[in-house]
């Protein structure tokens, strides 16, 4: 079995069960007729850019970094519909003012999410200041934030 391969079938592995080891992966392979060294798995597992989320017992396992995202999108969500107090934007930036207590995490979760035009955050107890790139891609992202809103 050449490279693709092997990193198509653990990916398939990962995504039908919940894979919380590099020993429990190297098994999983060797049950399907691979036998691969731990060398190999942590390679693919960086090459595969796989990392540890939270399983539903709480246990680390390893997950896509697209799920990641997807997660950090509904903490964001959450955090939107239970803190946020408004949202304004200001030539290059957006002003998030929360519940007091609450920005930082805004800042935290906008900061681990890929988001176009954001340069980074600022945050202080009740105010997140997102910091863009041009007037136009602040308006985006206000955007973009309001869907997550809903």
């Amino acid at each position: 079995m050449n490279r693709e391969m092997r990193l198509q079938l653990i990916s398939e592995l990962i995504t039908e069960q919940e894979v919380k080891t590099q020993e429990e992966l190297q098994q999983l392979l060797y049950e399907s007729g691979l036998s691969v060294t731990q060398a190999t798995i942590s390679r693919d597992i960086r090459s595969l850019q796989l990392i540890k989320v939270p399983s539903k017992d709480g246990t680390p396992k390893y997950s896509f970094k697209v799920d990641q995202e997807h997660l950090n999108s509904e903490k964001l969500r959450h955090k939107f519909r239970d803190a946020l107090v408004s949202m304004e934007v200001i030539n290059y930036f957006i002003i998030i003012k929360t519940l007091p207590g609450h920005a930082h995490s805004f800042g935290a979760l906008l900061d681990s999410m890929e988001l176009d035009g954001k340069a980074g955050t600022v945050c202080g107890n009740d105010t997140c200041l997102i910091i863009c790139r041009s007037p136009r891609d602040s308006l985006k992202l206000k955007q973009q934030l309001e869907l997550l809103k809903k």
